[in-house]
Formats: structure tokens, sequence, C-alpha cells
């Protein structure tokens, strides 16, 4: 039973001690990694004159952020678009749905003004008929409200795409920024 105990107990500080070393790897990491606060007041001491080359890399840093930011509202774009289309298909299928109804109610609806037929079945059938008409035109307002709606964001993306375009485009063009120090607010570091 002593042995159990002892097993244990080394098993315990084995994994303090493992646990202790991992924080400790953790810290030292945070202290010497390059977006610490620490390393952060280290490059603020560097005279301007020598940071020409990191206002520089800043500055491509940023135009690259934004190009990622591009790139995600494309892949956004194409989702939408991709979207749009299967609800156009959708939406296709239900015109055709009732396009089939409207004609089956046609023929009964003949068929009955012929005559010809059981009365009370005709009733049924075309009152079945309708309602599967009424339930297919909900379906298919449904159907449109949606498609509206990803039009609209489509739309609303191509703005974005555009205006973000125009933004990269007009950064490239300002050499002056380059030489300037770049000031980043931590929103925009996360994106």
């Amino acid at each position: 039973m002593k042995r159990f105990w002892h097993v244990n107990l080394a098993l315990l500080i084995t994994f303090l001690f493992s646990i202790g070393c991992e924080t400790t790897k953790n810290i030292q990491k945070s202290i010497t990694s390059l977006g610490s606060p620490a390393y952060r007041e280290l490059i603020t001491q560097v005279p301007a004159d020598m940071k020409d080359n990191v206002y520089k890399a800043e500055f491509d840093m940023k135009i690259s952020r934004e190009k990622l930011k591009l790139a995600k509202l494309k892949n956004k774009l194409a989702v939408n678009q991709k979207n749009y289309s299967a609800i156009e298909v959708d939406l296709a299928k239900k015109l055709y749905e009732k396009a089939e109804i409207t004609l089956e109610i046609q023929k009964l609806e003949a068929i009955m003004k012929s005559g010809l037929g059981e009365n009370k079945n005709n009733i049924k059938t075309l009152a079945n008929l309708k309602s599967k008409k009424l339930r297919t035109e909900a379906g298919k307002i449904k159907i449109e409200a949606e498609l509206e709606t990803t039009e609209l964001v489509i739309r609303d993306l191509l703005k974005q795409i555009k205006a973000r375009k125009e933004m990269i485009k007009d950064m490239n063009e300002d050499e002056d920024s380059i030489t300037k120090p770049i000031e980043m607010d931590n929103q925009e570091q996360e994106s």
C-alpha cells in the first residue's frame, strides 16, 4: 500500500513540475516575443533615421493586411453568388411546379365543364390541386424573398470590395506614408 502512495506522489510531483516548466516557457516567450510590450519599448528607442526599413516593412504589412481583407471579401462574395444561383434553381423549380399544377387544374376544370368524370371526385381533386397551388405560391414567395436578400448582400459586398480596392490603390500611390510611422490599433492587429 505504501508503494502505491509513493508512486502516486511521484507522479503528482512530476506533473506539477511539468506544469511549472510549461508556465515558465510561456512567460519567457511573452517577454521576448516581437509583439510584447518590452519589444515595443525597445523599438521606440531606435533613432528615427535608422527606422526607414521598419517603416517600409510596416507599410508593406498594412497593405498586405488590406489585401487579405479584400481576399476574404471576394471569398464571401463567391459564396453568396453560389448561394444566389442555388436559390434561383429553387425558384425555377417552384415556378415549374406551379405551372404543372395550373395545367392539372385547367385540365380538370375542362373535364368538369364537359360533364365527364365523377363529379364528387372531381370537386375534391380540384380543391386539393388549388390548395397545393397556394402552398406552392407561398413557397415561391419565400424563395423570392431569400433571393432578394441575397442580392442585397452581394451588392453590399461588391461595394465593400470596390472601396477596399480603391483604398489599396491609394495606399500604393502614397509614397509619403512610407516614411511616417504607422500606428496600428489593437483591432487592426487582430484582424
